[in-house]
């Protein structure tokens, strides 16, 4: 029989007809199923992403408030905390300790001058006065921050 063009089988036995049907739900759960792992494989990524699995290693990390740590570092003892600045000068060396270092960083109040020490574990790391970095710091109990991780931008 023809119908605009398609033609249909004349299934005369109701037993080919019950294969013909076993055979479409099969490849409908086929389908179903792929479906569905390809669900929760996109769920897992995206999870993955928004807990922080993927490269920026400063997810998560709250941005430190340049303006309230000038006035007092209390607040920001024994935090973890982020910010971006550039290199302003190198105020000291102490071979067992690191490298102090002044940050200036932009705030609400102007340009603010963060003390922050790079421990010497990371002396690989030569910074120059103008360079931009991207910075993790833990704050100390007396208040100073110490560099755990610093990227250049």
């Amino acid at each position: 029989m023809w119908l605009r063009g398609i033609n249909f089988p004349q299934l005369t036995d109701t037993t080919n007809l019950f294969f013909v049907t076993r055979r479409a739900a099969g490849k409908t759960n086929g389908l179903l199923l792929g479906g569905i792992i390809a669900g929760v494989a996109v769920l897992t990524l995206a999870g993955a992403w928004f807990l922080g699995g993927f490269s920026d290693s400063f997810r998560g990390i709250d941005k430190i408030d340049a303006g309230s740590y000038a006035e007092s570092a209390r607040p920001f003892q024994g935090g973890t905390y982020q910010f971006e600045g550039a290199i302003d000068s190198d105020l000291g060396f102490d071979q067992g300790k690191g490298r102090l270092i002044s940050f200036r960083v932009s705030s609400s109040k102007g340009q603010i001058f963060l003390p922050a020490l790079i421990p010497s574990f990371l002396k690989h790391i030569n910074p120059q006065k103008g360079q931009a970095y991207k910075v993790k710091v833990v704050g100390r109990d007396d208040g100073l921050l110490v560099v755990e991780k610093l990227e250049k931008l």
